[in-house]
């Protein structure tokens, strides 16, 4: 083989070399590609939905509170879920704080902003679920004579029966079966009741003074969305 022979010998043999690692490098890359292609959940759906009462078991202060801090209540009565779940009463709503503030110079009023997620139903099975404060009521013993049986608010009117929760299937819209609550809460009520320097709207509680605070005993109607 003279000298020209092997030169274009070992030009075929680099022009080979290019193209495999050419082809290597677009597998690499595509390879790559469908690695970092975003993950595309589906949203959850809505099993059910409604309000029922809970009480809260440990002070809720927006000036110690801050955003992410997990919060905890139960609910006041026991009921049952559209799908013949049970939830006893005393059960464990769970969340977090989504904001919290309290007032100082400048501020007009204090805030606290509470997100609930998780609700623990029989056997300690936690369910998905998407709520917020509704209504607020004062600890049963500092509630006025006159708030039994007939609790009010911008939702709904007087109390005219036991029924402590409104929780209903997303599809057939039947009611859940309820009973143990207190029949001053009103489960349609909205706003603050019976509390002074207190005030809630969208999910959101201000107050004039130096900070929120729901003391051992406040109960709330919680508005949930029940997931799936």
């Amino acid at each position: 083989m003279d000298e020209a022979d092997c030169w274009n010998a070992r030009c075929d043999v680099n022009q080979g070399l290019t193209l495999v690692l050419f082809f290597l490098s677009c597998i690499a890359t595509f390879s790559t590609g469908q690695a970092a292609a975003p993950v595309q959940s589906s949203p959850a759906r809505v099993l059910a939905k409604g309000s029922f009462p809970v009480k809260v078991t440990k002070t809720l202060d927006s000036s110690k509170l801050k955003v992410g801090d997990a919060v905890e209540v139960e609910t006041a009565g026991s009921f049952k879920l559209p799908g013949g779940t049970l939830v006893p009463k005393g059960s464990k709503l769970m969340g977090h704080v989504t904001a919290a503030k309290a007032r100082s110079k400048g501020d007009s009023a204090s805030e606290l902003t509470v997100s609930f997620d998780k609700l623990s139903i029989t056997s300690g099975k936690l369910l998905s679920i998407k709520g917020t404060v509704q209504a607020v009521f004062p600890p049963a013993e500092e509630a006025e004579p006159q708030m039994a049986g007939k609790a009010s608010g911008a939702a709904g009117g007087g109390y005219t029966g036991p029924t402590v929760g409104t929780v209903t299937d997303d599809k057939s819209g039947s009611n859940m079966e309820a009973s143990g609550g207190d029949p001053s809460v009103n489960p349609n009520s909205a706003g603050v009741q019976g509390i002074h320097n207190l005030n809630l709207e969208d999910g959101m509680l201000t107050s004039p003074g130096k900070n929120v605070k729901l003391g051992v005993g406040v109960r709330m109607i919680v508005r949930v969305d029940v997931l799936g």
